[in-house]
């Protein structure tokens, strides 16, 4: 299973990434958004995952680009500490890596409602 974690801060993404990769997740970083639509319309992916340092305007115009390509596909939007708000369309995840594990492998097993839950 394939991730796309998007986002501006490669520190934090590079930590999140090693829990993800210790979980046995395969993840793709990216941290521009030309990049980011460009690989979550591809096949190469298999779950969205999008950074809460991503504004939501770009959070939002990656989701309904992704919609359009890939209706189907988890798209997952960190949340922490009010810092950033989930766009429509996907998952909003605390930023914990308990809470974000968990989010992951209910996406990665095909779990429904992930428009509108919130992981937490």
């Amino acid at each position: 299973m394939r991730i796309l974690s998007f986002g501006y801060d490669r520190q934090l993404m590079s930590l999140r990434s090693m829990v993800l990769r210790t979980a046995g997740y395969d993840v793709l970083e990216v941290y521009s958004q030309s990049d980011a639509m460009r690989l979550a319309t591809s096949n190469a992916v298999d779950i969205l995952l999008i950074c809460h340092t991503v504004p939501k305007q770009d959070q939002c115009s990656l989701t309904v680009w992704t919609r359009e390509w890939r209706p189907d596909m988890p798209i997952l939007c960190i949340i922490a500490n009010d810092f950033a708000m989930a766009a429509d369309g996907c998952l909003a995840v605390d930023n914990a890596p308990v809470l974000l594990l968990d989010a992951v492998n209910r996406a990665a097993a095909g779990s429904s409602g992930f428009s509108s839950d919130i992981a937490v």
